[in-house]
């Protein structure tokens, strides 16, 4: 079958977190189906999938979307304790999202433990200049704070939407124990996108 990829030697399951309407479900579906869904019904959670070139080998990339209510803490917890990596989103036109993350940063903390949280720091609908509230040198401080990557994305137009779930997938392996890490497979491909770390 020449037209199949190498098959992922390693996968990792990523989950998506921030309030109601920050555009969690967009940045999933732009990314894992190539679409952007004009109206979204919030849901207690959905599954999207896809395997994507990370350092030269592919990987195999479960992610979550989480519904933003806080009813449903318990569930939520339960993901924070058992997947790989988070991508945690606010809208640069919410201040009350941005404002939301920092308690969720902190929860994680709580439910991880010491060892250093695999994250990356998203402000969404970045397209939407006359409607921002939170300036993107704030975003950036928050990421320096927090020792991630940052982006501002926008699922609309797919503008640097790749590449928040390359940057995941880094910081998992980054931060992953020796023993834990994949071994090096032949680095005979390009990988996908630059190897520079998105802080700013």
């Amino acid at each position: 079958m020449a037209g199949l990829g190498p098959r992922p030697a390693k996968g990792y399951r990523v989950v998506l977190l921030g309030s109601v309407a920050v555009g969690k479900t967009a940045l999933a579906t732009q990314f894992a189906c190539g679409s952007f869904p004009e109206q979204c019904e919030p849901s207690v959670e959905e599954l999207f999938s896809k395997v994507i070139e990370v350092n030269a080998a592919p990987a195999l990339l479960e992610i979550v979307d989480t519904v933003g209510a806080e009813h449903l803490v318990t569930l939520k917890d339960l993901y924070i304790k058992n997947s790989d990596g988070f991508v945690v989103l606010y809208s640069v036109c919410s201040e009350a999202s941005f404002e939301a993350v920092r308690p969720l940063r902190e929860r994680m903390g709580r439910l991880r433990g010491p060892k250093a949280v695999p994250l990356v720091l998203v402000g969404t609908k970045a397209d939407l200049d006359a409607e921002r509230q939170v300036l993107t040198a704030r975003g950036r401080a928050l990421a320096r704070e927090w020792r991630c990557p940052f982006l501002e994305v926008t699922a609309k137009s797919k503008l640097m939407v790749d590449q928040v779930f390359t940057q995941v997938v880094r910081e998992v392996e980054a931060l992953a124990p020796p023993e834990e890490r994949a071994p090096a497979l032949p680095t005979n491909a390009q990988d996908t996108w630059p190897s520079e770390r998105f802080i700013g």
